[in-house]
């Protein structure tokens, strides 16, 4: 470091080290078992790595372990560990493996032609007894189902029949599953990372990643963040002042919760990929480095601050305000931004917001209060406050802008609760079912099931039926084009149990895995007819708005094809009893027609004209 130099270059950029963590860095890929020293920071061994390696050194030990999900849940770090720990120990629980069938959604030629060496062990034929130790392979869902298809199309291959069915019954997949062999049905463990909560609980993956951008935690991301302990412009660095803020416990807790009610609201969980991202994103909030391509130091972006002074950039940046105001649709971010507390219609939320400006060193006073955690105040939060409280920044170019700034703070400190996307009866059908209740259930558990699904029934009844007063009527043919009128028939869904809920699939169908990553459910699991079908958030929308009387989209109801066909199977099956009322609908005039039986042995009918 010289005396022209704010820092000590020769010490790594901690803002730099924030650019590296999000999802477009070339740290956010783990290609091979040899992960970065980035990479390792971003994920070291937790909790599901330890009950894992427990697990295959149990006495009933698993002999093939498939770890499967989506891109960037955590698959490659996973295995890593596993690895790793097999290389320290030489414990001999991990044997043959393959860590590199994780990034394709469908194998090539080579690629199935070594799972099917890979599987031989497993193979309908093979032995029932195998000593060597577990087998390791990550793969997605994708490249599971697309080798199985196309397994025949090899030379040579091992038949593994059995072993398909067993991997589909854990994945959850639908199929007629025959019987396996117990010795089988034991030596596979599958562990689907989809399935692993990742946000809105204490303890949660997304709380242990933000505790981890703990400036000052060596073992974190930032390792310490030497060079902050040499720089002049520290009172500017708003992106430091943010890591301090999302790292405490209060921060926490507060963007953990938001996270988790996006999870529920995308109907799937986060995956750690995105979590990174949008810790980055939160804390850099805004600050300028993506334009700089020339190799400058990240951190010179707030030394440009500093020296023309911009505390209005500064406010701007802290309590991750300048982060969630910009950030992008569909983005984490964006969605995390719309719990901000500050939008809400609470008293408290307008009192701060249209109270801000008035009593400046009042505002100051708070905003330095909130950004306070278990720590010291970082010194770019003291001048941030110090501006607020003299005034200095009176407009950042918005509506009530400090004020804003002063709600996210309040947000992050836990003074503000941030809002919920869901509507309470669905979040509560969700525990109920978790409980394990039904809708028969004499129990406030069992209402709540109850309610969900007369509440899934008037959406269905309008989506893919007909609502005539009361009544219920739903298709019972597919429309043919040209015809003259639609026949429905009348079908009371809950009342007649047509559709029900039932066992949640992944923790029945795959117990030991969904143990092992702590499952918790995020969608209702129904039965319609023989057909299960699950229903998350954006479909509980759905029906929800239309049962409002909002038209879904084509593009909607497209999303939701397997829904509908069970729907139009359930009116199939009702119209086959001669007892049940029929409506004939007329397509061009729109006339309708109830029509009933009048004796059932004579096949005498009544239409009447439905107005």
């Amino acid at each position: 470091m010289t005396a022209t130099e704010p820092f000590d270059t020769s010490l790594p950029s901690p803002i730099g080290r924030l650019a590296q963590l999000r999802a477009r860095a070339v740290e956010a890929v783990v290609r091979d078992d040899r992960p970065s020293d980035v990479q390792q920071l971003m994920a070291p061994a937790g909790s599901l790595d330890e009950a894992l390696w427990e697990a295959l050194g149990g006495a009933d030990a698993p002999k093939l372990l498939v770890l499967t999900g989506s891109a960037g849940t955590g698959k490659s770090a996973t295995i890593n560990h596993l690895l790793q720990r097999e290389r320290e120990t030489s414990a001999g629980r991990v044997g043959v493996h393959l860590a590199d069938a994780t990034h394709a959604d469908a194998p090539d030629q080579g690629q199935a032609q070594r799972l099917a060496e890979f599987f031989a062990p497993f193979a309908d034929d093979a032995p029932t007894t195998v000593t060597e130790p577990c087998r390791l392979v990550a793969m997605n869902t994708g490249m599971a189902l697309r080798f199985f298809h196309d397994l025949h199309n090899l030379n040579g291959a091992p038949p593994l029949n059995a072993l398909e069915a067993v991997l589909r019954r854990r994945l959850g997949l639908p199929g007629d599953y025959a019987p396996v062999q117990s010795w089988l049905d034991a030596a596979v463990l599958v562990v689907n990372l989809d399935h692993r909560p990742t946000a809105g609980e204490p303890g949660d993956l997304f709380d242990d990643l933000l505790r981890r951008l703990d400036p000052s935690l060596r073992e974190g991301v930032l390792e310490g963040a030497p060079r902050c302990a040499t720089c002049t412009v520290r009172d500017w660095c708003w992106p430091m002042a943010n890591a301090v803020t999302l790292s405490s416990e209060r921060g926490r807790a507060a963007i953990n919760a938001a996270a988790g009610d996006v999870a529920l609201a995308r109907g799937r969980q986060l995956a750690p990929r995105a979590l990174w991202d949008a810790a980055a994103e939160l804390a850099l909030s805004g600050v300028g480095i993506d334009q700089d391509n020339d190799g400058r130091d990240p951190c010179y972006a707030i030394v440009d601050v500093a020296r023309s002074h911009d505390e209005a950039a500064l406010l701007r940046g802290l309590a991750c305000n300048r982060a969630l105001d910009s950030a992008r649709p569909g983005t984490l971010v964006a969605d995390i931004a719309m719990r901000d507390p500050g939008y809400a219609p609470s008293l408290a939320a307008h009192e701060l917001i249209a109270d801000a400006g008035l009593n400046p060193e009042l505002d100051g006073r708070r905003f330095a209060e909130w950004l306070t955690g278990v720590t010291p105040l970082h010194p770019a939060a003291s001048r941030g406050a110090e501006a607020m409280a003299d005034g200095r920044v009176a407009n950042l170019g918005q509506s009530r802008p400090l004020g804003r700034v002063l709600a996210r703070a309040a947000w992050l400190a836990g003074e503000l609760r941030g809002r919920s996307g869901l509507p309470p009866e669905f979040a509560r059908a969700l525990q109920a079912q978790k409980a394990g209740a039904t809708e028969n259930d004499v129990t406030e558990d069992g209402e709540a099931l109850d309610g969900a699904l007369s509440a899934i029934e008037e959406g269905l009844a309008e989506v893919f039926g007909l609502t005539s007063g009361p009544e219920h009527y739903y298709p019972t043919a597919t429309p043919v084009p040209g015809s003259d009128a639609d026949l429905l028939v009348e079908a009371k869904l809950v009342q007649d149990g047509l559709i029900t809920t039932q066992r949640d699939p992944i923790a029945s169908g795959n117990p030991a895995g969904s143990a092992l990553v702590g499952y918790r459910p995020i969608t209702l699991a129904l039965k319609a007819g023989e057909r299960s079908i699950t229903v998350d958030y954006p479909l509980w929308r759905l029906l929800r708005r239309a049962a409002e009387g909002v038209a879904p989209t084509s593009v909607e109801l497209e999303r939701f094809l397997a829904l509908r066909q069970a729907i139009r199977e359930l009116g199939i099956k009702t119209a086959a009893d001669p007892r049940q009322t029929l409506l004939v609908r007329e397509r061009g005039t729109g006339r309708k027609f109830r029509i009933v039986t009048r004796n059932v042995s004579a096949g005498a009918l009544r239409a009447t004209e439905v107005l």
